[in-house]
């Protein structure tokens, strides 16, 4: 065989494609989990966001306190754990989550989330003296 024939050879690089793909396809598959989770995460998060303004507003404007629990789980999704404090002319509302990945390679993760807020009791109940 002559030299030029076996260096050739060398530098054949048929099937480079294959065993680059074969090293980077687990990388970019556990990428797009990781994107994906992380999009759950934020749309939850999100989610116990909007859940405790929503009970704390139903609470400024005098509202039952068990209609305001009521409004914040269904607006925070099956879970959802409320707290619900008063004090002077402000109310407060804090809501916590856990949530968990589902089966695959990240099963039994799971993340604990939660969200507050506050708001002034409206006018007329301040004049009333009235809590809700």
């Amino acid at each position: 065989m002559t030299r030029s024939a076996r260096s050739s050879r060398l530098r054949d690089d048929r099937g480079s494609a294959t065993a680059e793909t074969a090293i980077v396809l687990p990388v970019v598959v556990v990428m797009v989990v990781l994107v994906l989770l992380t999009g759950a995460g934020l749309g939850a998060q999100l989610r116990l966001e909007s859940a405790a303004r929503g009970a704390a507003r139903e609470l400024a404007r005098g509202e039952d306190s068990s209609a305001a629990v009521a409004a914040a789980e269904r607006i925070g999704g099956q879970g959802t754990q409320v707290t619900v404090s008063e004090g002077g002319q402000w109310v407060r509302v804090e809501v916590s989550r856990a949530l968990q990945a589902p089966s695959g390679a990240f099963a039994g993760a799971s993340w604990s989330l939660s969200a507050d807020a506050e708001a002034r009791l409206e006018p007329q109940l301040l004049e009333q003296g009235a809590a809700p």
